[in-house]
């Protein structure tokens, strides 16, 4: 499914974090991600990163984690990244998002398992996942009927660290860890997504 890492990461007892809920967070839903692994041979890297999906994923916000998950799921999709994708998938079940919503997420604008609000949300994580990124003056005009300014704000924030991602997991090639891959049992379209980290990109496919 991934190829082997370019990067050897660190083993899991190597990496030593000083702040406990950064260490909590390394500790993702029952496991070490190897990419986390891999950043941890530049320990500012790791503690920036950290601090980043903190702020955009599991920090209390105006939208829950799950829909944040949700919207990392498609932005990462749109990208076409393998492993982060699995993972955003991955996390997004573990938030509380029922694994047939997210094997519906390519058909989010037709399928009945998401609302308009929803609909609203993952358009703009579409276009985030995109290169060059496209005008989503449409899709942040149809989010305004929905969403707060504050709102969009941690949309686009959810969107855009899973880009981040996107690009650290493709060049790195980092292999996919058991727990996670789980997900591939239940989200039938994952196995879609090339392991090298391309795909087709696109929220309405």
């Amino acid at each position: 499914m991934t190829s082997s890492a370019r990067i050897a990461p660190l083993a899991h007892d190597a990496v030593q974090l000083d702040d406990p809920e950064l260490r909590d967070l390394v500790a993702f839903v029952g496991y070490r991600p190897n990419a986390l692994l891999t950043m941890a041979k530049l320990p500012n890297l790791l503690q920036g990163v950290l601090g980043l999906v903190q702020a955009t994923l599991r920090q209390e916000g105006e939208l829950s984690v799950a829909a944040r998950f949700l919207i990392a799921c498609e932005a990462s999709r749109s990208g076409g990244c393998y492993y982060s994708t699995v993972h955003a998938v991955h996390a997004a079940h573990h938030a509380g998002v029922p694994w047939a919503k997210l094997a519906a997420l390519p058909h989010y604008a037709t399928a009945d398992q998401f609302d308009d609000a929803e609909r609203a949300a993952l358009a703009i994580a579409s276009a985030a996942g995109r290169v060059p990124t496209v005008s989503p003056a449409a899709e942040f005009e149809r989010a305004r009927q929905w969403f707060s300014e504050r709102q969009i704000l941690e949309i686009v924030a959810a969107a855009s660290v899973f880009g981040w991602f996107n690009r650290w997991n493709g060049l790195m090639g980092s292999e996919l860890e058991a727990i996670p891959a789980e997900a591939l049992a239940h989200v039938p379209w994952l196995a879609s997504l090339d392991a090298q980290g391309s795909s087709s990109p696109g929220g309405q496919a």
